[in-house]
């Protein structure tokens, strides 16, 4: 009897080691388009706008989430419409050298690189591996109006004094991510979704404004509030095996 319960452990020990594989530490990058909503003093100057960003995201086995983000925006929204009226002929429009009315366009445009850390809230199931995501970050975003001459060139707007008209400005940001990451276990269907808000703490870099003739010192507060949706491609995922011991 007794040889038969040292049998029976020894076959526990030996046999009942149970692999429990476990994807952790996985590395993947996403492209993701950002429809996002200005505030603050961006809001007088531009309309919404959209925002094409790519994202390098490490996803550690404790499920915290570190990433790299760089991205571009443009909109056709300006509302500035008076940036002109320092050097506006007696009619209310520029005139080229050779007598000519130029069509003049605006567009909103800009870019971001930032950071930022987040934890991983896995769901329970049998479809997917997938989960909520929380993270805040930080980085550094610019802004200016494009101005687009068509039909003829204007000596008034060239390389350099189109500089004292674009609005460029810049400065740090914070941002904060609230969303869903999607990894289909029987599909390669991977994406996420989710709200982004974005605090810039901005100035104006020309730091001379040729409309008013004035310099310019003020600092700004930029907001932009975004619904983001992304495709993720896994670039690296290392399966770890954990031993149950009975």
């Amino acid at each position: 009897m007794r040889i038969l319960i040292l049998l029976f452990f020894t076959y526990s020990i030996i046999y009942g080691q149970e692999p429990n594989k476990e994807k952790n530490d996985i590395l993947f990058i996403s492209v993701n388009h950002t429809f996002q909503i200005p505030g603050g003093d961006l809001a007088e100057r531009f309309g919404s706008n959209s925002n094409i960003s790519l994202t390098a995201s490490y996803k550690a086995h404790n499920n915290f989430i570190f990433e790299i983000n760089g991205g571009v925006l443009f909109g056709p929204t300006v509302k500035e419409n008076n940036l002109f009226n320092a050097i506006n002929g007696d009619n209310g429009t520029l005139i080229s050298q050779n007598g000519e009315i130029p069509t003049i366009r605006l567009f909103q445009r800009g870019g971001h690189i930032d950071i930022s850390g987040g934890k991983y809230f896995s769901l329970n199931s049998e479809k997917s591996e997938s989960g909520i995501v929380l993270s805040i970050g930080t980085g550094y975003i610019y802004h200016k109006i494009f101005i687009e001459t068509l039909t003829t060139a204007l000596p008034q707007l060239n390389q350099e004094l189109i500089k004292g008209y674009d609005r460029l400005s810049g400065g740090l940001l914070t941002k904060q991510f609230f969303g869903y990451l999607h990894f289909s276990k029987k599909t390669n269907i991977r994406y996420l979704i989710g709200l982004e808000f974005i605090q810039a703490f901005t100035k104006d870099l020309r730091g001379y404004n040729y409309t008013t003739q004035t310099y310019i010192t003020e600092n700004r507060r930029d907001y932009l509030f975004g619904l983001k949706c992304g495709f993720i491609v896994p670039i690296k995922q290392r399966q770890q095996e954990r031993y149950y011991y009975y």
